[in-house]
């Protein structure tokens, strides 16, 4: 049965934070203990695309994150996101390895008032690994 895949929330936290973090399958990572995500305000819905493709034999598994937000977003540390799906579930793009995800911020200043005057966020991620669900 197929699943319905919105992502409803996008918080974010910086890479070294995820120390510790634990490969539990291949699908999934378990995170150490008392992270504290910075949820980001978003205008609903972010689109999230994983995708893969074989290069020189190895598969190569890439993440791209899209988002609206009102919020500054001058701030280039290295981050890594957290996607809440609306059954609840959560994807993680990034980890506290190279390469880091890389977020690009476009900044909208359109021709009428009445149009989106928001930044559009996106981030992208490449790893040699499934892009994890995270488990609890």
């Amino acid at each position: 049965m197929k699943q319905i895949k919105i992502v409803t929330a996008v918080d974010r936290i910086p890479v070294t934070s995820l120390a510790g973090m634990v490969r539990v399958s291949k699908t999934g990572v378990r995170l150490p203990g008392g992270i504290t995500w910075q949820p980001l305000k978003i205008r609903p819905h972010a689109q999230l695309t994983i995708s893969d493709k074989v290069e020189s034999g190895c598969t190569v598994w890439s993440a791209k994150l899209v988002f609206k937000t009102c919020e500054e977003s001058g701030d280039r540390d290295r981050w890594a996101y957290r996607c809440r799906l609306l059954d609840g579930r959560y994807r993680l793009i990034g980890s506290d390895e190279r390469p880091y995800p890389m977020a690009s911020v476009q900044e909208i200043m359109p021709e009428k008032a009445a149009d989106s005057q928001l930044d559009e966020v996106t981030v992208t991620w490449q790893s040699a690994r499934f892009i994890p669900h995270i488990v609890e």
